[in-house]
């Protein structure tokens, strides 16, 4: 249970900001042809080199997850 003491921190300014753009940029990054999830935290990982550890793993978990996502773009039809 000691995820509850630290579930607040998630939506302090930065990190609600972090969380928005980490999610952003996924879904263009899934959308892109032939980036894999992988490869998109791959390439985010630089940018974290300046943050605390929650922040950059908070970016690079909204990466993940909406990139899987934004893969789905392209694999529907209209």
């Amino acid at each position: 249970m000691e995820f509850i003491y630290y579930f607040g921190d998630v939506f302090t300014p930065i990190n609600f900001g972090l969380l928005l753009l980490g999610t952003i940029g996924g879904l263009i990054l899934g959308a892109t042809p032939g980036l894999s999830p992988t490869m998109a935290v791959a390439l985010l990982i630089p940018f974290t080199f300046q943050l605390e550890a929650a922040q950059g793993l908070i970016l690079l978990g909204a990466a993940y997850t909406s990139t899987v996502a934004g893969g789905a773009v392209s694999a529907i039809p209209t």
